[in-house]
């Protein structure tokens, strides 16, 4: 999952605190540009999507349907072919996941997971498909405080920033594929940061804790900023790669439910 916010360290904390307050709408349409730095490489390599619709009911209860994609531009394709494509469904009230569908091809490798989320039962009803595992169809048990690619982001804009200390730690689980990760982010408070076809954006910073592994190095840490505005929308991020390291970068936005107040100016 290249262009995902990545495995978190597996660490108890306190859950993170969530405001009441919607800061989001369907309709919401943000763009982000990734880039791709090593020595003195730092080339813009894809694009990332987010978008927020009206999701209707489903199992009873009034969702938003999240999609996210990704893909590399069509040179770089050439030397490593990325499409990612994942779809959630949650409440709009307590954004407590409902479904969700994961798509992603990165070069020979393709993973597919089907995941609903049966609250009665406390379960995940999973089907996960991968090139290096083949297919399965599983029951993962349910533990609160979760999301999923499609949802993680809208929980992190619902923060209640007011209710967290610097340097605490709060955590989150995480499910993808057969496995709920335990995960945690600390939150930094306010920084500045430079964003190309923007200015300058005053953001509410966090840091997360990776996994060593195949892609992501675990001696440095992923970088989040939101801005610091009613919406809290992501502005920048920053992940440790084995190779070099990758950041993306906020490059448009449309139909936000506030006026993004955080941009101080060129």
């Amino acid at each position: 999952m290249l262009f995902s916010l990545p495995l978190l360290a597996q660490e108890k904390a306190s859950c993170i605190p969530f405001s009441q307050d919607a800061v989001f709408i369907p309709g919401e349409d943000i763009t982000y540009g990734v880039s791709y730095k090593w020595g003195a490489v730092n080339t813009e390599v894809a694009q990332a999507r987010l978008q927020l619709e009206d999701g209707g009911m489903y199992d009873g209860k009034p969702v938003y349907h999240s999609t996210v994609t990704a893909r590399t531009a069509s040179f770089f394709d050439v030397f490593f072919k990325i499409r990612e494509h994942f779809e959630g469904w949650f409440h709009q009230h307590t954004l407590v996941p409902q479904k969700c569908i994961r798509d992603t091809h990165e070069g020979t490798y393709a993973s597919y997971n089907l995941f609903h989320y049966d609250w009665d039962e406390r379960q995940i009803h999973a089907r996960v498909e991968s090139t290096s595992q083949g297919s399965k169809n599983i029951d993962i048990p349910l533990v609160d405080c979760v999301c999923d690619i499609p949802s993680l982001v809208y929980f992190l804009r619902r923060m209640d920033v007011s209710r967290m200390k610097e340097g605490e730690k709060y955590g989150l689980n995480f499910a993808i594929d057969d496995t709920i990760f335990h995960i945690h982010l600390t939150y930094g408070g306010l920084e500045t940061v430079k964003v190309k076809g923007i200015g300058k954006v005053r953001c509410r910073f966090l840091r997360c804790s990776v996994v060593t592994g195949a892609v992501f190095a675990g001696d440095e840490d992923v970088k989040v900023w939101l801005s610091d505005d009613a919406n809290q929308v992501p502005v920048a991020f920053w992940a440790p790669l084995r190779v070099g390291a990758m950041r993306g970068s906020l490059k448009s936005y449309n139909h936000l439910k506030y006026d993004l107040t955080a941009v101080l100016g060129r």
